[in-house]
């Protein structure tokens, strides 16, 4: 997967937001050029479908068009959204069958946010339903996701969610789980993944989770998501407004490369590796003589968090 990063505008103002420094450069909005060049880039790459964000995707001034491009060159359409969309565009995805576009709704937490967002975010499940996948980034393990299994029921929902945790940016100064609070999260993570299973749903995570944030029982019982979780910390490849490409947002400070019509997502993620080197710890003092690492199961932890000395 790749993502294309089609503008820096957003109205949400997320403590934990990994585009936070990103967000402050210029220019705003990628050019319908740039973005050709960008769906010539997944095309080559054999990358499936167009995964557009931001900032606010849906607040980019074409993303109807810069939409309807991507789906007529064939690509399956995802929109990352943080649930503040404008009308129009809030009707263009209405009007889209729901098998030709994925929304992923960064949810609001009731009782955390603001009740105006809370209820934006409803007008906007109302309106796309089976569309939306809800998932929520957890900077605290006081925060229960099981509003979002409730959210799922009231408003047909797709009986799907994704579970992130914030994390730091390299260099960076947004608010992120401490890593001593990193298995306590796990914890109520575990306890969510429970809930969902009784009612249906499945969990899915976003990187940075480890393996050993997770308890003993957890990890015999689930080991498909043992399997997986600790890998997912690597080069993503977001191709940002300008046409520049970062491994992710909270590397964004460390690498940039300038996105090549010639070069494939893998050669980018090469790149990068290069780029940004490896050798560092891992987020936790037992990382190296743990078995899950050993085992080729996990990298270590967040890199950001890494680069920031596991802070």
């Amino acid at each position: 997967m790749a993502n294309l990063s089609i503008t820096r505008r957003c109205e949400r103002d997320c403590s934990f937001c990994f585009a936070a420094e990103e967000r402050r450069r210029e220019p705003l909005d990628m050019s319908a050029e740039t973005f050709e060049g960008a769906l010539d880039f997944l095309e080559h790459s054999g990358v499936p479908d167009a995964r557009l964000l931001g900032g606010e995707p849906t607040s980019h001034p074409a993303f109807t068009s810069l939409a309807d491009r991507a789906l007529e060159r064939g690509f399956a359409l995802t929109v990352m959204t943080g649930g503040l969309v404008p009308p129009a565009a809030l009707e263009y995805l209405a009007s889209l069958p729901s098998g030709r576009v994925t929304v992923f709704l960064n949810a609001a937490v009731p009782g955390v946010d603001s009740d105006s967002l809370v209820a934006a975010q409803e007008r906007v499940c109302d309106a796309l339903r089976d569309r939306i996948e809800p998932g929520v980034t957890l900077v605290s393990a006081d925060i229960d996701p099981s509003f979002l299994l409730e959210g799922i029921e009231r408003h047909g929902l797709r009986r799907s969610v994704r579970i992130g945790v914030a994390h730091p940016i390299a260099g960076g100064a947004n608010v992120s789980v401490p890593t001593g609070e990193l298995r306590a999260v796990g914890a109520s993570i575990e306890a969510f993944v429970t809930r969902a299973e009784v009612r249906g749903v499945s969990v899915g995570f976003d990187c940075g989770i480890t393996p050993c944030m997770f308890s003993e029982e957890f990890t015999a019982m689930h080991p498909d998501v043992i399997e997986s979780v600790g890998l997912r910390c690597g080069p993503i490849v977001d191709v940002l407004p300008e046409g520049d490409t970062i491994a992710c947002y909270a590397l964004a400070s460390l690498a940039r490369l300038r996105l090549d019509g010639c070069m494939t997502r893998g050669e980018l993620i090469a790149a990068f590796a290069e780029a940004l080197g490896d050798g560092l710890p891992g987020i936790f003092e037992e990382c190296v003589e743990c078995a899950h690492r050993a085992a080729g199961r996990c990298t270590g932890g967040c890199r950001a968090r890494r680069t920031n000395g596991g802070a």
